[in-house]
């Protein structure tokens, strides 16, 4: 008895073994890749940059320009249109090197990114989730778009990765008691929330609903009341940082003037609910004594034309809805993502560029179809793995709300504003851990006929 017991706690420590070597092995040669990567991204000079711009890089160097040039208080019209954070972030990697910031931009956020992606999976060790760690690790280090936007300069893969820490920390403390590392865990969750909500201002909403869910699923009341207060007091001190400076910079308490701009994007009666708004605009005119339309004028009249034209908005509604999920490439593509660093090596692309005839597949019936069913999989998988991931109680029902709440969130604020995949990117780590999930109760109900949530072995599930 005593050898079978030391056979199999040797079994057991190998397999543990095993475990923490691809737990730290997978995002680690993910991040090596990606400085392979880096060291090939040129200029036209032939000088390495190390990094691509995003959707909107023009706009965040410009804003660092102005940073350059007048400081901290700049009243450079880009840091007040556009939210100063993440120009102020990329601003302070300036001061180690100017020359190189491109490339230290793709560094941080791309160790930022395998730290976060190894400690949200570090997270399942242990739990009835672990069978499920190695492809959950795979699919967040080499999805290619998600993984490759650390690589660009954008808000999106920071706070994707964000997400990942703060779902993780809440998991971490729903799995271990209320210690004087709790109170460390709420400052953390606070920490990372306040930095999203810094790049991006509509994870104030996102940051709140997040404490709320994390205060409901921990019983004690003194936990609860630390953890509202303590993240969401964290957490504000970003929009009031950005406040402050436009006060200083523009005499302006906002943090940006862009909302009544996007919103309208996305509204109106010719257009679809894209980017690429057609037909007129939305009337609004400046309330008197006001001689101009401020950004809070045009957030109003949108939402009181979208009240007073119900089928319209539903018509909108379901466009956007619809665009959020929209694949990067392809017929049914709708978004910013041009520039995604993905489509470089994309084979459907290759396909479409290589011949008329591939142009044809791509695009024409075919192509539309298997986009259409890329898109209702990509859902669907994400519902089911909430489900079946709520199915089973207790802190996994936990995890799937923690993971479920932030991405529906970013999927209704793209409906109120403009459908836009890029949108989907920043919670995108959250919603491909779902369908990784989903993806596994889809066998299990091919397996043994049913969704009930009785997990596979390790082996099997690999």
């Amino acid at each position: 008895m005593a050898s079978k017991s030391k056979v199999a706690q040797q079994k057991k420590a190998t397999s543990a073994k095993k475990i923490n070597v691809y737990l730290i092995a997978i995002p680690v040669f993910a991040f090596l890749i990606k400085l392979i990567i880096m060291a090939n991204i040129k200029g036209t000079n032939g000088a390495m940059i190390g990094g691509w711009l995003g959707a909107d890089g023009e706009n965040y160097l410009s804003g660092v320009d102005g940073l350059l040039q007048q400081g901290y208080f700049s009243d450079k019209s880009i840091l007040s249109y556009w939210p100063a954070g993440y120009p102020i972030l990329i601003w302070l990697l300036t001061k180690i090197s100017l020359t190189h910031v491109i490339y230290l931009i793709s560094f941080t956020q791309s160790i930022f990114y395998a730290y976060a992606s190894y400690y949200f999976v570090k997270q399942l060790r242990g739990t009835k989730l672990q069978p499920y760690m190695f492809l959950t690790g795979l699919a967040l280090a080499f999805n290619p778009t998600l993984s490759l936007s650390s690589l660009a300069v954008g808000y999106e893969s920071p706070i994707a990765a964000c997400m990942l820490m703060v779902v993780g920390l809440i998991l971490k403390s729903r799995n271990s008691d209320h210690d004087r590392q709790f109170i460390l865990r709420v400052i953390s969750v606070g920490f990372f929330s306040a930095l999203a909500t810094l790049m991006q201002p509509r994870w104030i909403l996102t940051s709140i609903v997040i404490a709320i869910v994390w205060a409901v699923i921990t019983k004690d009341r003194k936990a609860q009341a630390a953890i509202l207060i303590g993240v969401i007091a964290i957490m504000a001190l970003a929009p009031a940082i950005m406040i402050q400076r436009n006060v200083k910079s523009i005499n302006k308490s906002v943090i940006s003037t862009n909302l009544g701009v996007t919103m309208r994007l996305g509204a109106g009666d010719q257009t679809q609910g894209g980017y690429a708004h057609t037909g007129p605009d939305v009337p609004c005119d400046p309330v008197p004594p006001a001689t101009a339309v401020t950004d809070n004028d045009v957030v109003k009249c949108v939402i009181k034309w979208y009240v007073t034209h119900p089928g319209k908005s539903i018509r909108l509604f379901i466009n956007k809805a619809w665009f959020y999920w929209s694949p990067w490439s392809g017929p049914l593509v709708n978004g910013t993502m041009a520039r995604n660093p993905w489509l470089k090596i994309d084979p459907i692309m290759n396909i479409a560029k290589g011949s008329q005839a591939g142009h044809d597949l791509v695009y024409n019936s075919v192509g539309r179809g298997i986009s259409f069913f890329w898109v209702i999989g990509c859902i669907s998988l994400f519902f089911i793995g909430f489900f079946w991931l709520r199915s089973m109680k207790g802190s996994y029902a936990n995890l799937a709300y923690a993971s479920f709440i932030p991405v529906v969130i970013s999927w209704l604020v793209s409906m109120g504003t403009i459908g836009d995949h890029r949108f989907r990117i920043p919670t995108m780590s959250l919603s491909l851990f779902l369908q990784v999930i989903g993806y596994f109760a889809l066998r299990h109900r091919v397996k043994t006929g049913s969704f009930a949530a009785a997990l596979e072995s390790s082996a099997q599930a690999r």
